[in-house]
């Protein structure tokens, strides 16, 4: 990974989940109830690799986040872009589909703008683009979505770096772990061997996130592309649920940023000044989650003996005790250049 040394697109942060929508049938988008064709990997039923977050949906959450990315507030005008189809099927480690999971999907415009505050590029910005949505999965563990295929966008304008086009997904359902990741367009070859994640992804993994655009698919737009990306989650293990340790970290954690280093890059990054800042960690359906303002609450995951890591935000977090063995604090390391962030647990 390219180490920064400021504050960019990959680091924003993020609000809420909002609430969530009932399931829908598939052929609203003009597919059958048969199962895709299976490739190797789902027939293996390796869990999805997991990606980093990135910039998500606004920080003001919209009435309108359904399955459709391409009719936003009722208007009639369609978003600029190639429209395109993104289904698949949720399934878990033992290769069963999973009903019920919420599937959440956010991507950049055909421009490379992402409907975000943060995103300050001076790109054009396409208000009939829902930016975000997300639906269940039915009985069968199906989802679809209809959206636009998304541009590439300057990443570091300093090294002249790119991200090739992406959706970002973010998967959960009670029972499961949850799953962040992205998918990207097997047609963009160049882009996505200079992309700063996709070209650190391993052969297995490649195979589980680039997919292919299939065109003249019946029952869709003349113009449209489908694309089939099925999503494999992991099953919570007994073992892994409510460790004794798990109560321990619950709580608030102040972070201690006031007239510092830290102070300007915080401001910048979360939009203005602030008199306080906390960390939560809580413990849901036996796992531990994390949660920054303006940034949804997210799993994180033992790494060693009091230390876990946020792979959602790109870090770790390492819990800190006194001598009776208290948690008293933690540090929260980012896994390049940025300044540690130190927090008291109150």
């Amino acid at each position: 990974m390219k180490k920064q040394n400021k504050i960019n697109r990959r680091n924003w942060l993020q609000l809420g989940l909002g609430a969530t929508i009932g399931t829908i049938s598939l052929k609203l988008f003009g597919c059958n109830d048969s199962p895709p064709k299976k490739d190797k990997i789902v027939e293996e039923c390796v869990p999805t690799q997991y990606d980093t977050m990135g910039p998500f949906h606004p920080n003001k959450d919209q009435a309108d986040k359904d399955f459709d990315l391409t009719r936003f507030n009722g208007s009639a005008d369609t978003p600029k872009g190639e429209i395109i189809y993104v289904r698949g099927k949720v399934i878990d480690d033992n290769c069963q589909p999973i009903p019920g999971a919420l599937v959440m999907i956010w991507h950049a415009n055909t421009h490379g703008k992402y409907t975000h505050e943060y995103d300050t590029n001076k790109i054009e910005d396409d208000p009939n683009f829902q930016g975000w949505g997300q639906m269940k999965t039915n009985k069968k563990g199906e989802y679809s979505f209809k959206t636009i295929k998304p541009g590439k966008y300057m990443f570091d304008a300093d090294n002249d770096d790119w991200r090739a086009p992406h959706i970002h997904f973010k998967v959960a359902r009670r029972g499961y772990h949850e799953l962040i990741t992205q998918l990207y367009f097997e047609e963009e070859v160049s882009l996505n061997k200079d992309d700063v994640f996709a070209s650190k992804l391993t052969k297995i993994e490649k195979e589980q996130v680039i997919r292919k655009s299939q065109k003249g698919v019946q029952g869709i737009e003349e113009k449209a592309s489908l694309i089939n990306f099925e999503i494999i989650l992991k099953k919570v293990r007994k073992e892994e649920k409510d460790k004794p340790e798990f109560a321990d970290y619950v709580g608030d954690y102040k972070i201690n940023f006031k007239s510092t280093p830290l102070e300007e890059e915080l401001i910048a990054f979360y939009g203005g000044n602030r008199e306080s800042l906390n960390i939560t960690i809580t413990k849901e359906n036996g796992v531990l989650t994390a949660e920054m303002p303006i940034q949804p609450k997210c799993e994180i995951f033992p790494k060693s003996k009091d230390r876990y890591v946020y792979r959602a935000f790109e870090a770790d977090i390492e819990f800190k005790r006194n001598e009776e063995n208290n948690v008293i604090g933690l540090v929260f390391h980012r896994h390049y250049d940025f300044p540690k962030i130190m927090a008291e647990k109150i």
